[in-house]
């Protein structure tokens, strides 16, 4: 679960430096693999942190890991205008936030579907 969860992150992840590459240039592939990366990292972790209630069963348990996961990829969302206001050249706006979301989505979406 938790593998399956970072083997398709990493794979998101280069996707979206070469889409970003094509699309905007190689500082566009820096930010968008940067978040790209961060996604994968948080989620990971959120997943990580709600797989044991999901095979145990405990959906009371599960509920509150499942909360916890969203809060860890709120770190994500608040590093994105972070980065853009310390290192702008480096983190355009616009790549740094698409590669975070086009990573998390596919991933977050994978996730939801384990609950069925």
């Amino acid at each position: 679960m938790v593998r399956q969860t970072a083997a398709l992150g990493v794979g998101l992840t280069l996707l979206v430096g070469l889409v970003f590459r094509a699309l905007w240039g190689p500082g566009a592939m820096v930010a968008g693999m940067v978040f790209g990366g961060l996604a994968t990292v948080l989620q990971v972790w959120a997943s990580a942190l709600a797989a044991p209630k999901l095979s145990a069963g405990d959906y009371s348990g599960l509920l509150k890991r499942w909360g916890l996961g969203s809060l860890i990829r709120l770190l994500g969302v608040v590093a994105i205008p972070v980065a853009v206001v310390l290192d702008r050249a480096r983190f355009e706006p616009v790549p740094t936030a698409l590669g975070y979301v086009a990573v998390l989505l596919p991933l977050f979406f994978l996730e939801i579907r384990r609950f069925r």
